[in-house]
């Protein structure tokens, strides 16, 4: 193990993992995976901070295709993005991937994102301050998108049974 650190989601991010608020990240481990793209570990915990509290892009991880991970990511300037990878890992979020990566690919992201969405419509462009554009369902009231096909993963302490306990001991 290394260096390990937990980190703040923002409210859009902690949603889309399923409520939790926090994320526990090994920074060595992040950095030896991406030495050419890191200064340093504080490099890797300032880029993963912006990422997270604020993304510009919320997404099912496109590289894997598995329920419980989310890709975030964020302009950071005009010649590079960061994009971090979420697991929720039986009710803990785990932040097993983080880069830095040309501009390019966010655009490349973008268009993924609208490709596989076919219903996901601008939230609103705010491109002059921030340039940032969010996209979201038309089939959800939500304030991020995912794919339509997304259904985060309930903490273990909130399954059916547990809520069906639960309530039956209220009733009593």
């Amino acid at each position: 193990m290394g260096e390990l650190e937990i980190f703040e989601l923002g409210m859009t991010l902690a949603k889309a993992l399923g409520g939790d608020k926090e994320a526990i990240a090994d920074i060595a481990l992040l950095y030896r995976r991406h030495p050419e793209m890191f200064e340093s570990f504080k490099d890797v915990v300032r880029t993963i901070e912006r990422v997270i509290k604020d993304p510009d892009l919320i997404m099912k991880n496109p590289q894997f295709k598995k329920d419980n991970e989310i890709l975030a990511a964020k302009k950071l300037n005009d010649k590079k993005m960061g994009d971090v990878v979420i697991k929720n890992d039986n009710g803990t979020n785990v932040i097993f991937h983080a880069n830095k990566k040309k501009i390019s690919e966010f655009k490349r992201l973008e268009e993924k994102l609208k490709a596989d969405g076919k219903d996901a419509q601008p939230l609103h462009s705010d491109t002059s301050s921030h340039g940032r554009v969010v996209y979201q369902s038309t089939l959800s009231p939500a304030k991020y998108i995912l794919s339509k096909n997304h259904k985060p993963k309930p903490k273990s302490s909130e399954s059916k049974t547990d809520l069906e306990i639960s309530n039956t001991k209220k009733r009593r």
